[in-house]
């Protein structure tokens, strides 16, 4: 049975580990040093690369990467779609004024963009439209991120071609019940007066799958097409009747494309800033559209991600198993190692990282899931590392402070 280290014990041997870590590379052998190191570790790993030397325990073995997973997810996305790449959404008008709004993706139509995309087309003489027809077909998918549930949080919103405000709704509840708009550049829409019936005073941001489906539209394709009819009448577009979800028709042409206002990069940073697993996996759906053709769906892009890894990253088909790109799944699976290649090509985008005291890191937490990966600042280079507990103790922030100090920092 092992017995829990204490703080003040740790930090009587902490000189010594520092010492011989200096002078060896790690490994769990027969070193008491060592050995206190590895008992901070009950299920997981961890890698440093310092040039010949590596700092290195059960590198090898595969563990659950909760979201710095992110960090592959967003390597791939920038190697496979290219830095400027950029989501459209198409617009298209049929002979009896009907607009078919076909979506491919896009993890940032905002209120903000689609008050600008309402006021574009008012501008091109779209003033008067029978129905809005929107439009998903670009995403064959049938269920939710493996890991994502029915919570009203927002890293349980579902994906989609044609979603808004990342599938999740800003309301605000008042002392009396009543439910309004939670922020300034969102219309107050029906579809938060009955998400708010069950929320607390107070302001919120919900996942819009919290909304049972009582209709033929889903509560994704709902909030779409209530906040771009706000949007379009604000424009002065009329709208002569309700809109519904519709396949567009072939043969119409094109009125206009609205080409996202952030190009890839900009869509990195963001995901990585905010490890938003809506983005996440937008951007894994989206490589496997691009690269297989539309529409997309979750095997697509398991099997790109599967060859990616393979051959961009060398790794062995033990050291890796994924099934959706955010880190949500439990059924994920990467080396120490493995993932510390990923960190390796991605060092050109350190910056994208979340600078922390001395280190570029991207968190990864789930319930008994605790990791880091990134660049350790020593001097003027950065030193890739990761680690991985897959443990109920979470030492992470020790262990990073050791290996901060073992490499000389």
């Amino acid at each position: 049975m092992k017995i829990p280290i204490r703080l003040n014990y740790l930090a009587k041997i902490l000189p010594l580990f520092f010492l011989c870590s200096l002078l060896c590379p790690l490994n769990i052998s027969t070193s008491a040093e060592t050995e206190n190191l590895a008992h901070l570790i009950d299920n997981g790993g961890f890698i440093v690369k310092n040039g010949l030397k590596n700092l290195q325990y059960r590198e090898r073995e595969p563990f659950i990467p909760a979201s710095t997973l992110k960090i592959l997810t967003c390597l791939a996305a920038l190697e496979i779609l290219g830095e400027k790449y950029r989501f459209e959404t198409h617009f298209f008008l049929d002979e009896k004024q009907n607009l078919y709004i076909k979506g491919y993706g896009d993890p940032f139509l905002t209120s903000e963009v689609l008050k600008t995309i309402a006021v574009k087309l008012y501008n091109r003489g779209v003033t008067k439209i029978s129905s809005i027809r929107l439009d998903e077909t670009a995403y064959a998918i049938d269920s939710l991120a493996d890991g994502a549930g029915h919570s009203t949080n927002p890293y349980d919103a579902p994906n989609g071609a044609l979603a808004v405000n990342f599938n999740s709704v800003p309301i605000f509840i008042s002392a009396d019940g009543s439910s309004m708009s939670g922020e300034v550049q969102t219309p107050e829409i029906p579809i938060m007066h009955e998400i708010g019936r069950t929320l607390s005073p107070g302001s919120h941001r919900v996942n819009v799958n919290t909304l049972q489906r009582k209709t033929l539209l889903s509560p994704s394709l709902r909030y779409t097409g209530e906040l771009i009819t706000a949007f379009f009448r604000t424009a002065g577009i009329t709208i002569q009747n309700e809109f519904q979800e519709d396949c567009t028709p072939a043969h119409l042409s094109v009125v206009y494309i609205h080409k996202s206002e952030k190009t890839l990069l900009d869509i990195v940073r963001s995901c990585l800033k905010y490890s938003n697993n809506y983005i996440a996996n937008q951007l894994f759906l989206a490589c496997g559209a691009v690269s297989y053709g539309f529409p997309a769906n979750w095997e697509k892009s398991r099997r790109l991600f599967d060859i990616y890894i393979r051959e961009k990253l060398q790794l062995s088909e033990e050291e890796f198993y994924l099934v959706e790109g955010s880190g949500l799944s439990r059924k994920n699976r990467i080396s120490p190692a493995g993932l510390l290649k990923a960190v390796e090509h991605f060092r050109p985008y350190a910056d994208l990282l979340n600078n922390r005291r001395k280190t570029f890191l991207k968190s990864g937490t789930l319930s008994d899931v605790f990791c880091y990966g990134g660049f350790l600042v020593h001097n003027t280079r950065l030193l890739p590392f990761v680690i991985m507990l897959n443990q109920q103790e979470n030492n992470r922030d020790l262990l990073l402070s050791i290996l901060q100090l073992a490499v000389g920092d």
